[in-house]
C-alpha cells in the first residue's frame, strides 16, 4: 500500500509531507516543527530512507539539523546544500538535475523550476508500486510537460488566485511572486493529464490569497470524477496506491 500524509502545509506552519510505501518512508520537505514530523512518521526514524528538500526557505527546510542529527540523509540541489554550509561528511547531498537516483526503493529525478531567483527543485518520484508521482512547490510555472510519463499522483502547490492579485499590488509582489496560482495549476493538470492520473493534492495554499474550496472545485472540473482532488491540511492521509486492494 502507498500512502501520502500531510504533516504540515503552508507558509506559517511550514511544509512537510510523508510518502509511505509499505512502511518505507520518504520525507518531502521538512519546514515545520520537529515534534510534528516525529509524530507524522510515528517516531519510526529508522524507516525513513531519506528526505527531499526543494529549496532553502525555512518553511521547507527548518528541521535540516534535526534530520542530520538522527542520520536521515537530505537530497537537494547543490546551491541549497552550499547555502546551509554543509561540510563534507554531513548528510545533505547535492544531486544533479535530470538524473535518476535511488533513495531506498524509491527512484527520484529532480528538475529546476523558477522561484523568484532562488534555486528550487521539483521532484518526480518512482514508487515501487509502479506509479510516478510529482512533487512541485514554490514555482512560478513548470518549464516542461510530462504527459508521456503518465504521472498518477500530483502533490502540487496552489498558492493563490490570480483575481486576488489586483487587491494589493505591493503585497502581491512581496508575498507571492514565485508561487503558483490556480490558473498555473490548471494549466499543469491539463498539460499532464492521462488515463493514469488518480490523485491531485493541492498544497501550500496561502492563508491570505487562497480559497481552498474554490481551488479544489475548479481543479475537479478539469480532472473529472475518476480523479480524487484533495486540499492538503495537517493530518490528511490518503491511500494513493496505483492498484488499491
Amino acid at each position: 500500500m502507498t500512502k501520502l500524509k500531510v504533516v504540515d502545509t503552508g507558509s506559517r506552519r511550514g511544509n512537510c509531507y510523508v510518502l509511505d510505501y509499505d512502511g518505507e518512508l520518504l520525507l518531502l520537505d521538512f519546514g515545520c516543527k520537529w515534534e510534528n514530523i516525529l509524530e507524522g512518521i510515528q517516531f519510526k526514524i529508522s524507516n525513513v530512507s531519506g528526505a527531499l528538500l526543494t529549496h532553502q526557505h525555512m518553511d521547507h527546510a527548518k528541521c535540516y539539523k534535526n534530520l542530520m542529527t538522527v542520520g536521515i540523509p537530505i537530497y537537494t540541489n547543490d546551491e541549497t546544500a552550499e547555502y546551509f554550509n554543509v561540510v563534507a561528511g554531513e548528510r545533505m547531498v547535492g544531486i544533479p538535475e535530470g538524473q535518476w537516483i535511488s533513495i531506498g526503493n524509491f527512484k527520484v529525478i529532480p528538475l529546476y523550476v523558477p522561484h523568484d531567483g532562488v534555486p528550487n527543485y521539483m521532484y518526480l518520484i518512482k514508487i515501487p508500486d509502479g506509479q510516478l508521482m510529482m512533487y512541485a512547490t514554490d514555482f512560478m510555472y513548470l518549464p516542461k510537460t510530462f504527459k508521456g510519463m503518465h504521472i498518477s499522483t500530483f502533490l502540487i502547490e496552489c498558492n493563490h488566485l490570480d483575481a486576488d492579485t489586483e487587491k494589493d499590488a505591493v503585497n502581491y509582489k512581496h508575498s507571492i511572486k514565485g508561487h503558483s496560482s490556480l490558473d498555473v495549476v490548471k494549466n499543469v493538470i491539463r498539460a499532464n493529464r492521462t488515463e493514469l492520473m488518480k490523485n491531485v493534492i493541492l498544497c501550500h495554499i496561502s492563508e491570505t490569497w487562497g480559497n481552498s474550496e474554490l481551488m479544489r472545485h475548479e481543479i475537479k472540473e478539469i480532472t473529472g470524477d475518476a480523479v480524487t482532488v484533495d486540499v492538503a491540511e495537517p493530518g490528511l492521509e490518503r491511500d494513493i496506491s496505483l492498484f488499491p486492494f
